[in-house]
C-alpha cells in the first residue's frame, strides 16, 4: 500500500513539474514575442529557399562560403527584388569604417555618390575637395575605385568606404562622362578638407545678394542666417540662392529653418508620404528674415534630397523661380535597422512630395527657366545660369 502511495506521489510531482515547465516556457515565449518589434509571417512558398539551400549544400562542387556570407547574399538578392537603390544591406566592416571616419581618423576625396540603374553615379563633388579640384561632375559614372572593377551590386555606402583611407594616401578612380565613350583615370590624394556649407556676397555692379548653400548640416541654418544678415546689411534688394551641386544632408531642421526665412510658418515645405497612404506635412520655421525680398534659385543635376525640398518649397509657395537644369530626383526617406551580426539595413520608409504634391523621387524638379551649362562654359568658368538669374531680377522675366 505504501509503495502505491509513493508511486502516486511521484506521479503527482512529475505532473506538477511538467505543468510548471509548460507555464514557464509559455511565459518566456510570451515575453520574447512581446519584446519583438516585428512579427514574422513566413509565406508557404519560402520553403523553396531551404530547398535550394539543401541542393547547394549537397551538390555544389566547390567549397561553400560561410553561413554569414550566404545569408547576406540572400538578403542582398531579396533587396534587389525591391528595385530600390536606397534600400541596401550595409556590411559590418563598412559600418566600422564609417565610424572611423566620424572619429576623424580617415581622409576622403569628396564625392557624393548614388546608384541608378545599376550604375554608380556622382551626385556632386564637395566644394574645395580633391574631387572638386579634379573636375568631377554630376552624372559621371564611376567604373573603378582602385585596380578592380566594381561589383555590379555595389551600394553608394560601400563605394564611399572604398574612397576613404589614411590622409595623404592615393586612390585611382576610373570614370566615364555621360555622352562620351572614353574612360578617364584620375589619381587623387585623400585629404581632410574644409566642409563649407554657406557663403555669400553682393554680385558686383548690382544690389543682389548671392548666397550659396553647399550642404545641409546641423550648423547650416545658423550659417545661412549670418550670411543673410551680411547681404541685408549691404542693402541687398534681392536674393540669388545657389543650390547647385548641393547633395542635401540633414532633414528636417536646416531646411525648415532656411525656408522659414522666406515663407510664413503656416506654409508647407514638404509632404512625407508613407506606405499606408498617410502623410505628414512639414511647415516652415518662423525666422522670416527675407520675407519681402525677391528670390531666384539656381539648380542643376547635382541638386538633390534636402536641397530639392527647399527649391520645391520656394517655388510652390510662389516665392521663387528656378533657373538652371533639372534636379537629381532623390526624394525618399531611409531608416537604419541594425542586425544582430553587426550589419545594418537601410530601408526606404517614405517619399517626399513638394507642397503642390509633385513627387521628387526619380523625377526631380524641372526649372522654370532652362539654362544648361556647356563644357565650354565650364572650362572658361562662364556662369551662364548666374547671369540669367541676374537678368531675370533686373528685367522681371
Amino acid at each position: 500500500m505504501r509503495s502505491v502511495l509513493q508511486l502516486l506521489v511521484m506521479l503527482l510531482l512529475a505532473f506538477l513539474i511538467i505543468l510548471m515547465s509548460y507555464f514557464v516556457g509559455f511565459g518566456v515565449n510570451y515575453v520574447l514575442v512581446r519584446g519583438q518589434t516585428t512579427t514574422l509571417d513566413v509565406p508557404k512558398t519560402f520553403g523553396v529557399f531551404w530547398e535550394s539551400w539543401r541542393i547547394i549544400k549537397d551538390q555544389f562542387y566547390s567549397p561553400i562560403p560561410g553561413f554569414e556570407t550566404m545569408a547576406h547574399g540572400a538578403i542582398k538578392g531579396m533587396l534587389r527584388a525591391l528595385d530600390d537603390p536606397n534600400t541596401v544591406l550595409v556590411e559590418k566592416d563598412t559600418a566600422k569604417q564609417e565610424q572611423s571616419t566620424l572619429r576623424g581618423e580617415t581622409g576622403d576625396i569628396g564625392l557624393n555618390l548614388d546608384v541608378r540603374n545599376r550604375l554608380l553615379l556622382v551626385v556632386s563633388a564637395i566644394p574645395n575637395s580633391p574631387a572638386d579640384k579634379a573636375g568631377f561632375r554630376s552624372g559621371d559614372i564611376i567604373l573603378k575605385i582602385g585596380p578592380k572593377d566594381l561589383p555590379i551590386d555595389i551600394t553608394a555606402q560601400e563605394a564611399a568606404v572604398l574612397l576613404r583611407g589614411p590622409v595623404g594616401s592615393k586612390i585611382m578612380v576610373t570614370f566615364r562622362r555621360i555622352g562620351e565613350e572614353k574612360t578617364n583615370d584620375l589619381e587623387l590624394t585623400r585629404e581632410k578638407y574644409a566642409l563649407p556649407t554657406v557663403e555669400s556676397k553682393i554680385i558686383p555692379n548690382t544690389t543682389f545678394g548671392y548666397i550659396k548653400i553647399s550642404l545641409e548640416t546641423a550648423e547650416t541654418a545658423n550659417e545661412f542666417a549670418r550670411e543673410l544678415d551680411k547681404v541685408k546689411a549691404q542693402k541687398a534688394t534681392a536674393i540669388i540662392l545657389d543650390l547647385r551641386n548641393n547633395p542635401g544632408g540633414l532633414f528636417p531642421d536646416p531646411v525648415l529653418d532656411i525656408a522659414g526665412q522666406f515663407l510664413k510658418n503656416s506654409e508647407v515645405v514638404v509632404y512625407e508620404k508613407y506606405r499606408d497612404g498617410s502623410e505628414k506635412a512639414y511647415n516652415a520655421g518662423s525666422k522670416r528674415g527675407a520675407a519681402d525680398l525677391p528670390v531666384v534659385v539656381l539648380v542643376n543635376n547635382g541638386t538633390a534630397s534636402a536641397a530639392e525640398i527647399l527649391a520645391g518649397a520656394l517655388r510652390d509657395n510662389k516665392r521663387a523661380v528656378l533657373i538652371g537644369e533639372p534636379t537629381y530626383g532623390k526624394g525618399s526617406v531611409q531608416t537604419i535597422r541594425d542586425l544582430s551580426d553587426g550589419a545594418s539595413l537601410h530601408i526606404t520608409v517614405a517619399t517626399w512630395y513638394t507642397p503642390n504634391k509633385k513627387l521628387i523621387e526619380g523625377t526631380g524638379l524641372s526649372p522654370d527657366i532652362s539654362v544648361p551649362l556647356t563644357d565650354d562654359d565650364i572650362q572658361k568658368s562662364f556662369d551662364r545660369q548666374l547671369n540669367r538669374a541676374i537678368e531675370y531680377l533686373q528685367k522681371g522675366a
